[in-house]
């Protein structure tokens, strides 16, 4: 190679790291301030791993023309990563999570209704957003004032080789993250895993580099690595019981497995060529499931009242502000470790809440025309579904809620659980509302009690919406009741925005003392069994407001979800339960007090009265037993003081074992719905 070849090379190599620099600095600069809001808890430099070949491919749309051309064009490319990263940020602040791309459609949805939210957010975060704009102003005043030798023409061998280098720079970036293991908490599983949640894998990974591989699977599809496969059952440590059973049973009772006799899956594996179903079969052959117990039907003849509380949580309960509320987490069956398992996004609460299942929340979650797994769910048959089995037991089931029923298809989904379109209403569909966004839940109580406090018995389900964010003087429910809510609240001091928050919650507790006097009117209060729980953590609370809610600083991990489901029930003396539980531990449980016939092989969720593993899994699989809390994120385990006489090696044995269960659940849960699972095994039993 001459010498003038030889200086062109290195000019247009020059010339092309200099490109590359300009996106590169402004990338790590976004990270960085996304992590602001984020957190820098788990901050760590794997996410600095894939930004050179991230810039490399923006500096490969750079260069092609003349230096004039190039300066406009070099700004035009950097409002792309530009653009990415303060639509993050915005929705972060309204939702409390990255922005997943498997979640196209719901986002859109969300951001559609959120309209409103979309402005006061934006409004918020003029300065974020000014200071995301600097690197774009510093690329406009060099456009202007750069030497023309920055906005070279890059030659397109020149862009060939750069995009060769992007593709081997992301695979030395794969590399590099290969010597920090590849067990759940290291930064090559957050990369490799499709299971893995947006939020987790944008803390290991950085969040644009997150955003690259959820498009990868979008696009592409997703190809499971052989370890994330259906698990087979967990091998159960042989090792004293964590908990003992409420009381001593007496010998007359029925302990026999909560099990439908007729199903045989061995039996039903013959029947099909198809291997996902096959592995389902294998999989719950091997699951002994819970047995019956002293709470088995004591509730058989009771009306069910079941309300999902939009962002409800333990600290909405007053004794002053919310006396009803109150009351109810005194009696009845008390849960005092409960986990809601979701940070965010009612349609994943909900869906398990009402099913007792657990949706997606993966970022290889199918995203189709519908989104999550609620909605996807609308053309699968859910039998343990509460509607379904009130239903299937001759009693009618109603559902409402104060928003319109389109939202999250709920038009659809309800009535595939057991609630037919003449006995579901929602918002602008057969009630009405003084306010729109949100509407009210006590005007939702009035317009609905009377539809179902005639029947024999009865199960209703409610939805509610005061609940939502913003807590603020925008809010019209929390203006409506701000005033009430500070005379109440006497000498208790509290942030201005942790008080709209129980103003929100306070036509919640409007709701319920009408459901209580109209239940007492009807002389049915003794006989309904009331349960009431959120559909995710309080995330428009800022965490400051959430702490003096609290009264202390809150951790973030675990306590942060301790949360309240409130099973109220006037006609049974309290009873107490210790064992860790979450959102799909409530259906199996009221399964179980009704005594419906049901299969609890085929239900993720336990009952919390059976003598088995109880365990609380959150959204990104941390889970809570009696003897451990197991941290996802980092790997750690924090041991409770029942396991201070375990040995070592027993620990890491139970550890390992409860693992191996939540992922395994999980995962059965997952593949349980994509193959209609249950229409299968109950088209193919007598």
């Amino acid at each position: 190679m001459n010498t003038e070849k030889k200086d062109l090379v290195k000019k247009q190599a020059l010339t092309l790291l200099k490109y590359t620099l300009i996106y590169l600095i402004p990338i790590i600069y976004w990270e960085l301030l996304m992590r602001t809001q984020i957190g820098f808890e788990r901050t760590t430099l794997y996410f600095l791993f894939f930004l050179p070949a991230e810039a490399l491919f923006l500096a490969t749309l750079t260069g092609w023309l003349a230096p004039k051309i190039n300066r406009i064009l070099t700004t035009i490319v950097l409002l792309i990563p530009f653009a990415f990263y303060v639509s993050q940020l915005i929705y972060f602040r309204i939702f409390g999570s990255v922005f997943s791309v498997s979640m196209i459609g719901m986002g859109a949805d969300a951001v559609g209704n959120f309209g409103w939210a979309l402005r006061s957010t934006i409004e918020e975060s003029i300065g974020l957003i000014l200071l995301c704009f600097l690197p774009v102003a510093i690329s406009i005043f060099l456009s202007f004032c750069g030497p023309d030798k920055l906005f070279r023409r890059i030659r397109p061998l020149t862009h060939l080789a750069s995009l060769l280098g992007t593709v081997l720079l992301w695979v030395l970036a794969i590399l590099m993250l290969l010597p920090f293991g590849k067990d759940d908490s290291s930064p090559y599983k957050a990369y490799t895993s499709p299971y893995i949640d947006s939020d987790t894998a944008a803390d290991r990974l950085g969040v644009l580099t997150n955003s690259v591989v959820e498009l990868g699977y979008k696009i592409f599809g997703s190809s499971e690595p052989k370890e994330e496969e259906l698990l087979p059952p967990p091998v159960i440590p042989e090792m004293p019981p964590e908990d003992t059973p409420p009381k001593d049973q007496p010998p007359e009772i029925d302990t026999s497995p909560n099990q439908l006799q007729n199903i045989d899956f061995e039996a039903l594996k013959a029947l099909t060529d198809d291997e996902g179903k096959k592995k389902l079969c294998e999989y719950y052959a091997g699951i002994s499931g819970t047995n019956k117990n002293e709470y088995t039907g004591l509730l058989q003849d009771y009306n069910l009242i079941y309300i999902c509380a939009e962002a409800f949580c333990k600290y909405a309960i007053d004794p002053n502000v919310t006396p009803t509320l109150y009351k109810m987490s005194t009696g009845g069956i008390l849960l005092n470790n409960y986990y809601n398992s979701f940070k965010n996004t009612t349609t994943n609460g909900e869906f398990a809440f009402m099913t007792g299942l657990w949706p997606d929340v993966s970022r290889k979650a199918d995203a189709g025309s519908t989104s999550g797994s609620f909605a996807q769910s609308a053309d699968k048959l859910i039998p343990f579904a509460l509607g379904n089995m009130f239903e299937a037991n001759g009693i009618k089931s109603y559902a409402f809620h104060n928003f319109y029923g389109y939202y999250y298809s709920r038009e659809t989904t309800h009535p595939n659980l057991g609630y037919s379109s003449a006995r579901f209403m929602g918002g602008r569909n057969g009630m009405k509302f003084t306010t729109s966004w949100p509407a009210s839940d006590y005007e939702m109580m009035q317009q609905s009690v009377d539809d179902y406090i005639a029947d024999e018995q009865f199960h209703a389900y409610y939805m509610t919406f005061s609940g939502h964010g913003p807590y603020s003087s925008a809010n019209p429910i929390c203006e409506k009741n701000i005033a009430k809510v500070r005379e109440l609240l006497g000498n208790r001091k509290l942030s201005t925005e942790a008080e709209y928050y129980l103003a929100a919650n306070y036509e919640l507790e409007l709701a319920m003392a009408y459901l209580f006097e109209k239940l007492e009117e009807a002389g049915k209060l003794d006989n309904t069994l009331i349960v009431i729980s959120g559909d995710h953590h309080p995330y428009y609370l800022k965490d400051a407001s959430f702490n003096t809610l609290v009264g202390k600083e809150v951790e973030q991990n675990f306590e942060k979800y301790l949360s309240s489901c409130l099973m109220w029930c006037g006609g049974i003396e309290p009873i107490v339960v210790d064992a860790p539980c979450c959102n799909v531990d409530i259906v199996p449980t009221i399964l179980n007090l009704f005594g419906f016939e049901y299969d609890s092989r085929l239900l993720p969720g336990t009952d919390v009265f059976s003598s088995t593993t109880h365990i609380a899994m959150l959204y990104n699989k941390s889970f809570v037993t009696p003897l451990v809390k197991y941290n996802s994120q980092n790997g750690k385990a924090e041991w409770t003081e029942k396991a201070d006489n375990m040995p070592d090696k027993d620990k890491q044995e139970y550890l390992d074992y409860c693992i191996a269960l939540t992922k395994s659940r999980y995962t059965a849960s997952l593949e349980l719905m994509n193959e209609d699972f249950f229409r299968f095994v109950f088209e193919n039993i007598e």
